[in-house]
């Protein structure tokens, strides 16, 4: 049987399942997350589901609640469930239903392992999202998020990031793994099932490993990536940067004395500061930043997410505009 070497082999050079530790796993019903739920409990871990009932698909959503929780009570599984109004959040925060399914999940993931005391919380992302993910930001021309979705991130690990969709769907027809199906993942008007439909698969035929290499590069990115912020953010601290939720400053003259590898990694970090999230922003509000601070002038910047960008006394300030 398919028993996903490369997931074990991702745990093992991680250290994503510490012997004894609870995992909580996010589970929608969907292949990718009951294969995931199925080999955590057939490796021995304790493992229990988790699931949100997003409110937006009406009876389908009812019937992938049901599914999960027979799947889970067949093989004794804890099963956790939430309902939330994620219409409502969306209207309220002024963000896409997206968006606001993302938050919901992860803060219902984070109560629910304080909770039951889990020291991990699996989702099953997998090597074809990170060749997405990677491919996603190369095309909307970001700086950052080139390293893909990390295997670990504080509580959160992803064992299947080291499988293709291939392996993953081999392993549920080994095993006679039944599973929901979500008629939004056909839907090519999302850029995210365009990539996956239209272009991995030609990028198959050119090499039918493509996208666990793409993966593999964007570990190796990721990893390249951490090396250099961690050398920015030493920049930024020695030069006065001042860093806060609304407002993020730093004289100009210690970016502009830095080497340009670092240069525009040292602007973002001052983004990443400000609450305000990294969409929306790309390569040529970096580099327009960048070019603000080099400038002899003083000017003003309008930027994303209502974040402006000015320069007086040589100091570079970036301030978020109150609502």
């Amino acid at each position: 049987m398919n028993e996903l070497k490369g997931a074990e082999e991702l745990v093992r050079r991680f250290g994503l399942l510490p012997e004894g530790a609870t995992v909580l796993a996010a589970v929608s019903g969907g292949i990718d997350s009951i294969s995931l739920l199925h080999w955590l409990h057939e490796r021995g871990a304790s493992v229990a589901a988790a699931h949100l009932h997003h409110g937006l698909r009406g009876a389908a959503a009812d019937g992938d609640e049901a599914f999960v929780r027979d799947f889970c009570a067949a093989r004794g599984i804890p099963f956790y469930v939430e309902h939330a109004d994620v219409g409502a959040l969306a209207a309220r925060e002024r963000i896409s239903s997206e968006e606001a399914g993302r938050r919901a999940r992860y803060d219902f993931l984070e109560r629910t392992a304080a909770k039951i005391g889990a020291a991990r919380v699996a989702t099953a992302h997998h090597a074809d999202d990170n060749a997405e993910t990677l491919l996603f930001q190369l095309i909307r021309g970001a700086r950052s998020g080139l390293g893909g979705i990390a295997p670990a991130r504080g509580i959160y690990i992803r064992p299947f990031l080291g499988v293709t969709r291939a392996e993953i769907e081999a392993y549920a027809a080994a095993h006679g793994l039944s599973h929901r199906f979500d008629a939004m993942n056909d839907d090519d008007a999302f850029s995210r099932n365009y990539l996956r439909h239209e272009v991995m698969p030609r990028l198959a035929k050119i090499n039918s490993a493509a996208a666990l290499h793409m993966a593999e590069a964007a570990q190796t990115l990721r990893a390249e990536s951490e090396y250099l912020d961690a050398l920015a953010a030493q920049l930024l601290e020695q030069g006065g940067a001042i860093l806060g939720a609304r407002r993020a400053s730093v004289p100009c003259k210690a970016v502009c004395a830095a080497p340009e590898a670092l240069r525009g990694r040292m602007i973002r970090l001052l983004l990443d500061a400000l609450d305000v999230g990294k969409r929306d922003f790309t390569a040529k509000h970096y580099d327009a930043i960048r070019e603000l601070c080099a400038s002899e002038y003083g000017r003003h910047l309008d930027l994303p997410r209502g974040v402006t960008a000015e320069k007086a006394g040589g100091v570079l300030r970036l301030t978020v505009k109150s609502t």
